[in-house]
């Protein structure tokens, strides 16, 4: 039986699961309630109940898991992960599966109001009205009891928490006639249709919608459609809200149903988060068949949070590491120890994305910094080949200050760990003002180096980095790797793994005949 928080789209991803790794990945606890521990979340599950990545559930006392599919499947270059110190020039196949264990920014506008059992109310009176979290984290609060809030079929459920994020990007404003206008961040999804009576309305990104649309509104149980008017977009600094509802998980903003975001199952790193289309079904194998096919040397697990889908990408590399292919895992870091030695026997590489060196941002996102410290600290203990990434987004974590505080943390525990400052670009789900500057990576990349790391990357703006794209000998400086993006120019390393003028080692991993019998390096 699915779990009760199930909607439609997460039922088909019901019918593909397994029990998760009991007494390794999560432990059984009295009254069928059940301790989940992919993820430093750490989530106790009652029954019938979810885990914050609404994708690992509790079924009749079992923790339910994801397996047998992929939701994104993708070869490409190894440095677009981006790897450098692991067999440049050859690609990687990566898979995703549904669902993730840190917030997103479907947010809606201060003034945006909610259909409730107490009337309309304003997401800002919704949350002055709410309590603190007890758990501390400043980004939610608890509605008083008995709060419900509409659902798109007209019935009442109850809202669980409130969430009010500090944001900084466009607003879409949609004015569906003759309602008042409502403004929302680009990527929360709006019930709409292009073709009323005609097309089943279906959620689509508020940035995607269009005059050519009509937004549904609940009356009497059945759905109308409003023409939306006009779109508009500005730039907004300030708070942003939204909701965690029981039930169906839609409410109504300004009467228009909408997602309840904070249940919304896929990430939007998949490839078309509005369309609810089902996954591909396909076994260890004929993954692993494809990598062969493609003529990859790396099968990667990215795109949504791979921790909270462990058991699924262990299954796929207990397929690959015996017929040659290297693995990893492309992360946030939110990581527990427990799922790391689940997957170390089976894992080579692991790369981290640290978002930022600030509790306040993490929180911000759903989680903690000292969880991905953790995180972070103990992939490099247990001895993947670990690459972090800082996307580095103006006025949000590209202080000096703090930028120094990331590279003396990672330098801390070792100066070869490579470190990857990549462009923000206008084109990211969190949008800016200004995309960052060649001067900006340049700056972080020489903060990196005062730190006392030797090998610091910056991605994203080909050709405007020098010599930051490539790979060069700490010892004499000469370039061993050259790049251009993510095209290899010239490979001295690879087979040798030491400098040819100096004969200093360079650590990665520069052979795949390196990885065999299931051991790594």
């Amino acid at each position: 039986m699915p779990a009760k928080e199930a909607t439609p789209f997460s039922q088909a991803l019901d019918r593909r699961v397994e029990e998760g790794a009991l007494g390794t990945l999560y432990e059984k606890l009295p009254d069928n309630q059940v301790r989940c521990y992919a993820c430093a979340h750490r989530c106790l599950i009652k029954e019938g109940l979810r885990g914050i990545c609404k994708v690992r559930y509790n079924r009749g006392g079992t923790l339910m898991v994801p397996r047998g599919y992929v939701g994104a499947l993708q070869c490409d270059p190894i440095e677009k992960k981006p790897f450098f110190h692991a067999v440049p020039g050859t690609d990687a196949l990566t898979f995703g599966m549904l669902g993730c264990d840190l917030h997103c920014t479907y947010c809606f506008a201060r003034d945006v109001r909610v259909a409730t059992n107490a009337g309309m109310r304003s997401f800002a009176e919704l949350w002055d009205g709410a309590s603190d979290d007890p758990d501390g984290d400043p980004s939610r609060r608890q509605p008083p009891n008995g709060l419900t809030a509409t659902s798109g079929d007209g019935s009442q459920h109850n809202v669980r928490w409130v969430f009010r994020h500090d944001y900084e990007g466009e607003l879409v404003r949609i004015w569906p006639f003759p309602l008042v206008p409502f403004d929302v961040t680009p990527d929360h999804p709006v019930l709409a249709t292009e073709k009323p009576g005609i097309d089943r309305p279906r959620f689509v990104s508020a940035g995607k919608l269009t005059p050519r649309h009509h937004v549904c509104v609940p009356v009497s149980g059945d759905l109308d459609y409003l023409a939306i008017r006009e779109t508009s977009r500005r730039h907004y600094r300030g708070p942003v809200f939204n909701l965690e509802t029981d039930g169906p998980h839609t409410y109504l903003a300004n009467h228009a149903v909408v997602h309840n975001c904070q249940n919304w199952v896929t990430s939007q790193a998949l490839r078309d988060p509005g369309a609810l289309s089902e996954p591909m079904d396909i076994t260890p194998r004929q993954l692993v068949d494809i990598a062969q096919r493609q003529q990859a040397s790396v099968v990667a697990t990215s795109y949504n949070e791979p921790l909270i889908t462990s058991e699924w990408a262990v299954e796929v590399f207990k397929e690959a590491r015996p017929r040659g292919f290297m693995t990893a895992y492309i992360s946030n870091g939110n990581a527990t120890r427990e799922v790391l030695e689940y997957i170390r026997p089976f894992t080579d590489l692991y790369k981290i994305d640290l978002k930022s060196f600030r509790d306040k941002n993490y929180r911000s996102l759903g989680g903690k910094l000292e969880n991905i410290v953790n995180g972070i600290q103990m992939v490099h203990e247990m001895g993947f080949w670990l690459e972090i990434v800082t996307l580095i987004i103006p006025g949000f974590n590209d202080s000096d200050e703090e930028l120094g505080d990331i590279a003396h943390f990672l330098a801390g525990l070792s100066p070869s760990i490579p470190w990857h400052v990549t462009a923000f670009h206008k084109d990211y789900r969190m949008q800016d003002p200004d995309n960052t500057t060649p001067q900006t990576l340049l700056r972080a990349a020489a903060i990196g180096e005062a730190a006392g790391l030797q090998y610091i990357y910056a991605g994203n703006l080909p050709g405007r980095v020098g010599r930051y794209e490539d790979t060069r000998c700490p010892s004499c400086q000469t370039a061993l790797v050259r790049r251009f993006g993510y095209r290899i120019l010239e490979d001295r390393l690879t087979g040798r793994g030491a400098c040819h003028r100096c004969g200093f080692r360079i650590p990665g991993i520069w052979s795949q005949a390196k990885i065999s019998a299931g051991r790594a390096y």
